[in-house]
């Protein structure tokens, strides 16, 4: 538990979801594509986003299927922020 550099503990399926993008947005990446590319687990990058912590994915509607979509630009500032991220609670601003 005190490895600050942790794998993703879940298999990463690495099937294609192209199908699933719009045609205007084939280079932009769903919640699975963004978390094999910032190395992190979905969920995790679920709660960032939730808490305003990275920006926010655009939501496209598929068939039933709401799919959340990042610009490869999203993507970069995503990782950035990441790479900022430090485990464990803030310290408090006294």
């Amino acid at each position: 538990m005190g490895n600050s550099k942790k794998k993703l503990q879940t298999a990463m399926n690495t099937r294609n979801v192209d199908y699933m993008k719009p045609s205007g947005f084939k280079d932009w990446f769903t919640l699975a594509e963004a978390s094999r590319e910032c190395s992190r687990d979905p969920s995790w990058l679920r709660k960032l986003e939730s808490e305003n912590r990275i920006p926010k994915a655009k939501r496209v509607k598929v068939k039933s299927l709401s799919v959340r979509l990042w610009s490869p630009q999203q993507i970069e500032e995503i990782k950035l922020i990441l790479s900022g991220l430090r485990r464990g609670r803030p310290s408090s601003a006294s």
